[in-house]
C-alpha cells in the first residue's frame, strides 16, 4: 500500500525546472538547513516519499563534490538525520541525527573545486 501512495503522492520541488527547491511543507528550520545545502554547493532536489519520511538528495558537481542525503518527517517537516558523504575518494560517510547536529555537519562541507567531467585522481587534485 506506501508503494501506491508514493506513486500517486506529487513530490514537492521536482517539476520546477528552476536550481531552487520548493520548501512550503517544511519548518522554517529545515528550510534554513537545506539553504544552508544550497549555499555549500550541495545542489539539494526531493527524492522520492518512503513511508513516514522523505529525502531530500544533495549532489555536488563533479565526481569529487560531496553527496548524501536529508531525512525529513513526512507529516512535520522536521529534520530528522543527515548523511554526506565528501566525495568518491572519502573513506567514511559523516552522519548526523537531530536539526542541530545536521546543521553542524553541514557548516563542515567545504564547497568542491571539482568540476563537471572532471578526470582527476582524487579530490586533492582538482583544480578551480
Amino acid at each position: 500500500m506506501n508503494t501506491t501512495l508514493a506513486a500517486v503522492e506529487q513530490v514537492p520541488g521536482t517539476a520546477d525546472t528552476d536550481t531552487t527547491i520548493d520548501l512550503t511543507a517544511v519548518t522554517a528550520y529545515t528550510a534554513g538547513i537545506v539553504r544552508l545545502a544550497e549555499a555549500k554547493g550541495l545542489r539539494p532536489a526531493w527524492g522520492q516519499p518512503h513511508g513516514r519520511t522523505r529525502r531530500i538528495i544533495l549532489n555536488a558537481v563533479g565526481p569529487h563534490g560531496a553527496f548524501g542525503s536529508i531525512v525529513i518527517g513526512r507529516t512535520s517537516g522536521k529534520v530528522l538525520r543527515a548523511e554526506v558523504i565528501h566525495g568518491n575518494d572519502a573513506k567514511v560517510p559523516r552522519r548526523a541525527t537531530g536539526t542541530n547536529a545536521v546543521r553542524a555537519l553541514l557548516m563542515e562541507v567545504t564547497p568542491s573545486a571539482c568540476r563537471q567531467g572532471c578526470t582527476a585522481q582524487s579530490s586533492t587534485a582538482c583544480r578551480p
